[in-house]
């Protein structure tokens, strides 16, 4: 629904309105709708519902605890309108749950799918995650992704980790990890 909201804005601004006063004769008038800077973010998984941002943290944040059904079939999805001369970025953090010193966790994102359009930003490739906010996807415009699996850009968990440390065993055990991304102004 916001799509079709958004799409029909837009629409009416780029379209010139012709008004015909009572003598026939014809006058163009024209008009600039703005809209103001928004930023969303989603997750889709593979045989999974779309995963919406959480009311728990802020609208432009979502949050995703690590499982074997999603650690290689996680697609990102958002949307961003900026300001004239500005940018968004995506950043990602470990939010909940800890690592062992000797166990490294990263995230690859891929390049865009291309079911989108606009200015889609740049995806930095591979980050060692930790508690910290990293820049993940950066130089986003105005753009949408499209919403759903094979949208947006797919991510995917690699562990570094010695062969005893097993992820899945602790995560059944009550030790998950949960990362949170982050869609910002620059």
């Amino acid at each position: 629904m916001k799509k079709v909201i958004l799409v029909g804005l837009l629409f009416l601004t780029l379209t010139p309105h012709v008004v015909k006063s009572q003598n026939s004769n014809k006058s163009t008038v024209t008009f600039e709708l703005k809209i103001p800077p928004i930023a969303l973010i989603n997750f889709a998984v593979e045989n999974q519902q779309i995963i919406s941002h959480s009311f728990a943290i802020a609208s432009n944040q979502v949050e995703q605890t690590i499982t074997k059904t999603n650690i290689d079939k996680t697609w990102l999805n958002y949307s961003s309108i900026v300001k004239s001369g500005s940018s968004n970025y995506i950043t990602a953090n470990i939010s909940s749950g800890s690592l062992p010193s000797d166990v490294d966790l990263y995230v690859f994102v891929s390049p865009d799918a291309g079911f989108g359009a606009g200015s889609l930003g740049t995806p930095v490739g591979e980050i060692k995650l930790n508690y910290y906010p990293q820049n993940l996807i950066i130089n986003i415009g105005s753009c949408y992704t499209g919403t759903g699996t094979n949208k947006g850009c797919l991510l995917n968990y690699v562990w570094d980790n010695p062969k005893s440390y097993d992820y899945f065993i602790n995560y059944l055990h009550g030790k998950p990890i949960s990362i949170t991304y982050t869609i910002t102004a620059h």
